[in-house]
């Protein structure tokens, strides 16, 4: 079972603001690998993380084509961090794209005046600590 900390919730929802990133990567169906940071990363509940993917260029692609990725938050000064392994489900329109929207912070929706950009869940599925070696918690 997953269960978000305490500590991993209030991390990630500030990590924006605390300039401590959440790095995401994806594959394509053919496992070509692309990386960007999310500034809009946030706690959606206690088993998915949320994030508004306002690029709609390779990363967007690669959820559709292939939905296993992979997301670290690093804070190097406190030496805290992990890495959150899911599936993500892509939105591109209806109820949950608003419902992720409406969550995603100012700042990255600033980004977007259009508000041309999808909405992304992801279903934890195991959650290791930053250096990889240890499984903290496993579905």
């Amino acid at each position: 079972m997953i269960k978000l900390t305490d500590e991993m919730k209030e991390r990630i929802n500030n990590a924006y603001r605390d300039k401590k990133y959440c790095i995401w990567a994806t594959a394509s169906k053919d496992a070509v690998p692309s990386i960007s940071f999310r500034g809009s990363t946030f706690v959606w509940d206690d088993e998915h993380l949320a994030f508004w993917e306002r690029s709609r260029q390779s990363g967007a692609e690669h959820l559709e084509e292939n939905p296993h990725v992979v997301m670290l938050y690093m804070d190097f000064a406190a030496r805290v961090g992990w890495r959150f392994y899911g599936q993500a489900t892509l939105f591109k329109e209806g109820e949950m794209r608003r419902r992720i929207m409406e969550r995603t912070i100012k700042e990255e929706l600033d980004k977007d005046p259009e508000r041309k950009g999808y909405g992304v869940l992801v279903q934890i599925d195991k959650i290791r600590r930053y250096s990889g070696e240890e499984i903290l918690q496993q579905r």
